[in-house]
């Protein structure tokens, strides 16, 4: 009989601060209150996290860079009239790449080597290879930017149930990614969200393979697809085993081991994983996530090399 593996030895484990307190995301001063607590929480190495305004951004750098954690900055979407990367509107794209240099600069601030980006929103069918040459040049000029220390990720989101982005299918991220790549640039790659997956059509196998070498990080999570009459309907980030939700132990082990089985889990270098979950109903966010790390431990169970 094989043994267990030991996943602990070979995986980061990350909470995501801005959805454990849902309401930061909406509110600076809360977002500024909450962020301590998650920093010192010592069963994680890594922190998901974003600086939401200029207000708090000196105290939150401060309380990130001394918490000694691994920061991976997740940039707000951009999916605004106002905001579009790939927008046909040239003034909008230049306004939008300033967004993102902010954010850019505070995630160097607190030593960030990845940050997560995404596309907006889905123009539809007929405009969407026009606006797929707008966002790869707006992410050449990230990468650039960025510089070489600075990994940028794309995340893929879904065009129909939740979000609706440009980008998209895991395989057309795949596409994104190269193409920035053979404008010379190495810092970029995927963000595989777990949560995704289901509203994208997609399933863990094929998402994952053909993701492939790209993925560089990873967010565990579930989804909401069979009522529309759920408040967490879509991409709204249920936990685990939520009522209605489309992934819970199983589902989590079946992901877990393809990423082993495609290498991004290898051993060589430990793999950045993030639980991304709102708390459970009726449940506090230490409770829920108590709750989050006992699923994950026995999706583990079923995990074996």
């Amino acid at each position: 009989m094989q043994a267990a593996f030991n996943w602990r030895a070979r995986v980061k484990l990350g909470i995501n601060h801005h959805l454990l307190y849902p309401a930061s995301m909406e509110d600076s001063g809360f977002h500024l209150e909450s962020l301590p607590g998650v920093l010192r929480l010592r069963e994680f190495d890594v922190v998901d996290c974003y600086i939401p305004c200029q207000s708090v951004e000196r105290e939150e750098v401060d309380y990130i860079v001394a918490s000694g954690k691994e920061p991976i900055y997740n940039c707000p979407l951009f999916i605004t009239p106002e905001l579009n990367p790939h927008s046909p509107n040239i003034a909008i794209r230049e306004k939008t790449f300033a967004a993102v240099v902010e954010h850019i600069d505070r995630a160097k601030k607190i030593a960030a080597h990845k940050i997560v980006v995404a596309s907006g929103v889905d123009p539809g069918e007929g405009n969407r290879d026009a606006e797929k040459k707008w966002f790869i040049e707006y992410l050449t000029r990230i990468c650039a930017y960025a510089g070489p220390k600075l990994c940028v990720m794309i995340e893929p989101f879904d065009r129909s149930i939740g979000k609706n982005l440009l980008i998209g299918p895991t395989e057309e991220a795949v596409k994104i990614v190269e193409a920035v790549q053979g404008s010379g640039h190495d810092n970029i790659g995927l963000l595989m969200d777990m949560g995704h997956i289901p509203l994208m059509g997609e399933t863990f196998e094929h998402a994952v393979k053909a993701a492939g070498h790209h993925i560089r990080h990873v967010h565990l999570g579930s989804c909401v697809m069979k009522d529309r009459n759920d408040p967490l309907y879509g991409d709204m980030h249920p936990p685990w085993g939520y009522p209605g939700g489309e992934n819970d132990v199983r589902e989590a082990t079946a992901f877990l081991k393809c990423l082993v089985e495609s290498g991004y889990i290898n051993g060589e270098t430990k793999a950045t994983l993030t639980l991304e979950m709102r708390p459970y109903p009726g449940r506090d966010e230490l409770d829920s996530l108590q709750r989050m790390q006992e699923k994950l431990e026995q999706a583990w169970e079923g995990v074996f090399l």
